[in-house]
């Protein structure tokens, strides 16, 4: 009985650590974008706000996002920078674009036209 119950608390210890590595894995960066432009977006763009470059392009690949749609975008935990900018083109080129977005604060993110937004704080 002892050793089925060891056996039970090594298996438990096991399951932890695969959790808790997991989670250490993804960028604390991670966040929901939400479309709430009432437009359909072709592409999405992410830089780090210090950055002139776009580092992070076309987040989407051959989808879209639709109005009210959302997206989980994950992060390279190694990135460590706290302030991105977001860019999206809509289906008909247009732009929008927003800046300096806390992404450790932020949970989840409404995006509305002309740079407007709201923000789900973690």
């Amino acid at each position: 009985m002892k050793q089925l119950r060891a056996l039970q608390v090594f298996f438990m210890a096991v399951v932890m650590m695969f959790a808790v590595s997991g989670t250490a894995m993804a960028g604390s960066q991670d966040f929901t974008l939400i479309n709430g432009t009432g437009r359909t977006i072709s592409y999405i763009y992410l830089s780090p706000t210090s950055e002139s470059n776009w580092i992070y392009q076309d987040e989407l690949g051959s989808n879209v996002l639709r109005p009210g749609q959302d997206i989980f975008l994950y992060f390279d935990p190694r990135d460590g920078v706290q302030f991105w900018d977001i860019k999206v083109v809509y289906d008909n080129g247009a732009e929008d674009y927003w800046y300096g977005l806390d992404l450790y604060r932020v949970y989840s993110l409404t995006i509305r036209p002309g740079g407007a937004s709201s923000i789900e704080m973690i």
